[in-house]
């Protein structure tokens, strides 16, 4: 039973060590801005050719 109690106080302390290590770092990357327009969704839509098509068949209502 007291080797349960230690391992399971080992294991918080690592835990909350690691959250605390991951909270507290500070993150030094840099990420471009996009050269050119921005990306239009309605533009996109709009202007879409040649998509391929699709049959749905609707079995909702159907009766043996």
């Amino acid at each position: 039973m007291r080797n349960i109690i230690v391992a399971t106080a080992a294991g918080l302390v690592l835990a909350v060590s690691f959250i605390g290590g991951w909270v507290t770092s500070t993150s030094h990357a840099r990420v471009a801005t996009p050269a050119g327009d921005p990306l239009n969704p309605s533009q996109i839509t709009t202007s879409a050719k040649n998509l391929p098509t699709m049959e749905f068949v609707d079995y909702t209502f159907v009766f043996n």
